[in-house]
């Protein structure tokens, strides 16, 4: 890992999940089915996938590559879904997070 350390991936990993999962609940919360379905499950599968990752950073296995892969790509499918539906506050901070984890995956 150039440049970031595992212990510090794994981190920010961890805090954007956690992020992106508080924003879709209240999101369900807020809208109910008015949200669009997309940006909640966007969100949820990118949640999935950056837990996935943390676990294998933990496991310091070859699969490392593919599962910030994985991260990234769902990562970048929950910015995208975001940003079609319109960027408020609360998804503001979410995307900007996203980014960063996107960036930290391709960078691993």
């Amino acid at each position: 890992m150039q440049g970031t350390s595992r212990s510090e991936l794994a981190a920010e990993l961890e805090r954007c999940a956690r992020l992106c999962e508080d924003t879709a609940e209240l999101y369900v919360e807020r809208h109910g089915d008015a949200v669009g379905a997309d940006v909640v499950a966007g969100l949820l599968l990118a949640v999935a996938a950056i837990d996935t990752a943390v676990r294998v950073l933990d496991e310091n296995g070859r699969s490392q590559a593919t599962a910030l892969m994985i991260a990234a790509t769902l990562a970048r499918d929950a910015v995208d879904a975001a940003e079609r539906r319109g960027l408020d506050a609360t998804l503001l901070v979410c995307v900007a997070s996203l980014r960063r984890v996107v960036a930290l995956c391709d960078a691993g």
